[in-house]
């Protein structure tokens, strides 16, 4: 019964990886599985440079932080739907979700 209700992990009660947006971002291009093997569903403090924030259709807030690709930035899907984030150095945390078509997915981020 404990493990059924037991409350979901939250990014904040876990110590991350600390890691600049390039440097994930790079990790993934050059050995997608090793990544995989080092940052999937793992808590990820990632920094760098806030290249767009967006809605996606969940009406969640997505900010996407800049890498060397100017196709692939490394996508973070905030908690909170009611944040607030402009342009410039910011460090995010939340979990690796892994690789895609867009770059590298950050979930159930917070701003750090």
């Amino acid at each position: 019964v404990y493990l059924w209700n037991k409350p979901p992990k939250k990014a904040e009660d876990i110590t991350g990886i600390r890691i600049d947006a390039h440097d994930l971002a790079r990790d993934y291009d050059k050995d997608e599985k090793a990544a995989n093997l080092k940052y999937l569903n793992k808590v990820i403090d990632v920094s760098g440079t806030v290249m767009e924030v967006d809605s996606n259709q969940d009406g969640g807030i997505m900010v996407i932080l800049q890498t060397d690709d100017p196709a692939a930035g490394v996508q973070c899907t905030m908690r909170d739907k009611g944040i607030k984030i402009s342009k410039g150095h910011i460090t995010i945390k939340g979990f690796c979700s892994g690789n895609g078509i867009t770059g590298v997915s950050l979930t159930d981020c917070i701003k750090n």
